[in-house]
């Protein structure tokens, strides 16, 4: 019941230089809790879906919104996309 949210990030090349976090954000409700209990964490991407309006993000969401960005490239980001082709939909979304 302590928990409250996950974060996890992955460090990306810049394009100016460095490094830029990719993160996925879940807010933790009860469906969550009940996934992590019984050790289901295959159904926490879809909490994450489920929650977006408290707050969570996916990996996919985040990388889209830094290649829109301009700080890392297209293809670094789908090297660490956990789902590629949920990243390709959203940057077809933007016409990229």
């Amino acid at each position: 019941m302590a928990l409250s949210a996950v974060l996890t990030q992955t460090l990306l090349p810049s394009k100016l230089g460095g490094r830029v976090p990719g993160v996925e954000l879940l807010m933790i409700g009860y469906g969550a809790r009940q996934h992590i209990r019984r050790n289901a964490l295959q159904h926490l991407n879809q909490e994450i879906t489920m929650t977006k309006s408290k707050g969570s993000l996916t990996l996919e969401e985040s990388l889209a919104q830094l290649v829109r960005q301009g700080a890392v490239d297209r293809e670094e980001a789908l090297l660490v996309a956990v789902h590629p082709d949920d990243l390709l939909s959203l940057l077809k979304a933007d016409g990229r």
